[in-house]
C-alpha cells in the first residue's frame, strides 16, 4: 500500500510538473500584480536594495518614500524570492534586463509551480490518513485541488494568495499533528505557519494566527495548555518580529508601505448592493463555488459531519468562514483585475478538504461518486481557462465607469474563453457566438485592452486589423 501511495504522488508530481513547464508566463501583465512583486526580486537579487526605480519593471502599485520609489505590496514574498535569485544571477550571471523572459518563466515556474506540487502532496498525504476510500480515490481527490481549482489558474505566475493557501494547509496538517502528538515541537510550528500565512496575506494571516493559537489551546492537555500555547504564541510573534523588522530595514518603517504610504487601509467597502456582490463573489460571475462547485460538497459535510469532527477541523474551518466573510465585507471591486474572486484563494485546501472527507465517507456510493467527479471536472475547465491570464482585464464594481465594456463582461471565466477562442481562432463558431452575445463595441473594446494587458503587439495588430470589417 505505501509503495502504491508514493508512486501516485509521483505520478501527480509529473502531471503537475508538466504544466508548470507549459504554462508558467514569461512576461507580467500591466493590470496584475506580478510587475509590483517581480520588481522587488530584481532589486534585492540584483542590485541589493528595496527601491524599485532602476528596475526594468513598471506598475502602478508604487509609492515614493525618501526620494525613492517602492512597491507597495508586502514585502515578505518578493525579498525571500530576490535572495534566491541572487544565486544563478551570480553563477551564470542571468539578470532580467538581459534574460528578462527567460528570468521570469525561472521564477514563475520554480515558485508558483512548486506551491501548487506541494499542495498536492500536503493534501494527497491528508487524504491518505482518512480510513475510507482506495487510494487510487484519494489520489484524484488530492489532484483535484491543485488541478481544479484557482490554484491552478494562479499557479502559473507570481503571486501572494497560492502560498498563502500552502500556509493554511501546513497550519491544518500541523493542528491534526498536534492532536495526535500534543507537544512543543508542533505547537511552534502552527505558529510559524499562522506567520507564514501573515506574510503573503496579511487579513488571512491574523486570521489564521486565532486559529493556530485556538486549536492548540482547545488540543493541549490541562497540565500543559499555557505552556504549549505559549510556544504558539511565541512562534508566531517571532515571524512578526521577523517582517517588522524587514519593513524597517527596507523602508524606515515598521509597518507595510500599503499602510504607511498612500494606498489606503483595510476598512468596511460602502456597498451600492450587498447581497448582489456576495451572489457575484460566491455564485455568479466571480464565484468561488460557481468556478470551483465541488467545493459546494462542503455543505453536507458540514451538515454531516461538523457534530464528528475534530478540534482543528472546525477552526479550521470557522476560519476559513471567517475570512470568507472578512473579504466579502471590506471589498468593493471583485478582486480587481483578477480571475475569479482571488480573495478567497487561500480558503480553497479547507474546504476541499472537508468535501473530499464527504466523499470519501461514501467511497461505494456512485451517485456521490458521479457528482462528485462531475464537479471536479467543471473545477478542471474554469481553472485552465483561468490559467491563461490569470491577471485579465476585468470588471471592477465601482471602479468600472458606467457604460465601460466590462460592464457587458463581467464573468472572467467567459473572459478569458473570449481572448483565447479569438487569438487561436477569430472566426470559430465559439468566437462569432461572443460576439454576438456582447455586441461588436464592446467585444472590439475588451479584446484591445485584454492584449494591451498582456503586452502582445501582435494580437493588438490582429484586433485592429480585424475590427473595421467586423465592426460594420
Amino acid at each position: 500500500m505505501k509503495k502504491l501511495r508514493k508512486k501516485l504522488m509521483w505520478a501527480g508530481i509529473a502531471i503537475l510538473a508538466v504544466f508548470a513547464l507549459v504554462y508558467s508566463k514569461t512576461d507580467v501583465t500591466l493590470i496584475g500584480l506580478e510587475a509590483a512583486r517581480f520588481s522587488v526580486v530584481q532589486a534585492v537579487g540584483e542590485q541589493n536594495v528595496f527601491h524599485i526605480e532602476n528596475t526594468v519593471f513598471k506598475s502602478v502599485d508604487r509609492i515614493v518614500r525618501d526620494g525613492h520609489v517602492y512597491s507597495d505590496k508586502p514585502l515578505p514574498l518578493g525579498w525571500t524570492l530576490g535572495m534566491f535569485y541572487k544565486i544563478p544571477h551570480r553563477l551564470f550571471g542571468l539578470n532580467f534586463t538581459d534574460h528578462y523572459y527567460l528570468s521570469v518563466y525561472l521564477v514563475n515556474l520554480l515558485f508558483s509551480g512548486t506551491v501548487n506540487v506541494l499542495i498536492f502532496v500536503w493534501m494527497f498525504r491528508m487524504f491518505c490518513r482518512v480510513r475510507r476510500g482506495s487510494p487510487y480515490l484519494k489520489f484524484f481527490l488530492a489532484l483535484g485541488v491543485s488541478l481544479g481549482t484557482w490554484l491552478l489558474s494562479y499557479s502559473v505566475t507570481l503571486n501572494n494568495h497560492t502560498p498563502a493557501a500552502l500556509g493554511v494547509l501546513g497550519l491544518y496538517i500541523v493542528l491534526e499533528k498536534f492532536r495526535r502528538v500534543p507537544s512543543r515541537v508542533p505547537a511552534v510550528m502552527a505558529g510559524l505557519a499562522a506567520g507564514g500565512v501573515a506574510a503573503c496575506d496579511l487579513p488571512a494571516g491574523a486570521v489564521f494566527a486565532v486559529a493556530a493559537v485556538t486549536g492548540v489551546f482547545l488540543t493541549a492537555p490541562a497540565e500543559t495548555r499555557w505552556k504549549l500555547t505559549g510556544c504558539c504564541v511565541a512562534a508566531g510573534m517571532a515571524v512578526g518580529a521577523g517582517l517588522l523588522l524587514l519593513n524597517f530595514i527596507a523602508y524606515g518603517t515598521v509597518v507595510p508601505l500599503y499602510v504607511a504610504g498612500t494606498a489606503g487601509t483595510y476598512s468596511l467597502a460602502a456597498h451600492e448592493n450587498l447581497g448582489r456582490y456576495l451572489a457575484d463573489c460566491l455564485i455568479g460571475p466571480r464565484g468561488l463555488f460557481s468556478y470551483q462547485p465541488f467545493l459546494l460538497l462542503v455543505f453536507p459535510a458540514v451538515f454531516t459531519w461538523w457534530k464528528k469532527s475534530r478540534i482543528a477541523d472546525r477552526v479550521m474551518l470557522g476560519a476559513s468562514a471567517v475570512l470568507m466573510l472578512l473579504y466579502l465585507l471590506i471589498t468593493v471591486e471583485y478582486g480587481g483585475g483578477a480571475y475569479g474572486f482571488r480573495y478567497l484563494i487561500p480558503v480553497i485546501p479547507v474546504l476541499w478538504y472537508w468535501a473530499g472527507r464527504w466523499v470519501l465517507a461514501a467511497p461505494q456510493n456512485g451517485g456521490r461518486l458521479t457528482l462528485a467527479g462531475i464537479l471536479a471536472a467543471v473545477g478542471v475547465v474554469t481553472a485552465v481557462v483561468g490559467s491563461y491570464v490569470p491577471f485579465c482585464v476585468a470588471y471592477e464594481g465601482p471602479r468600472s465607469p458606467r457604460g465601460h465594456f466590462t460592464c457587458r463582461i463581467q464573468s472572467t471565466f467567459w473572459g478569458n474563453l473570449f481572448n483565447w477562442s479569438f487569438e487561436n481562432n477569430p472566426d470559430s463558431a465559439l468566437t462569432r457566438a461572443l460576439f454576438n452575445y456582447y455586441g461588436a463595441e464592446d467585444s472590439w473594446r475588451f479584446l484591445y485592452h485584454s492584449a494591451f494587458n498582456r503586452k502582445r503587439p501582435d494580437l493588438i495588430r490582429q484586433v485592429l486589423e480585424r475590427m473595421p470589417r467586423n465592426g460594420q
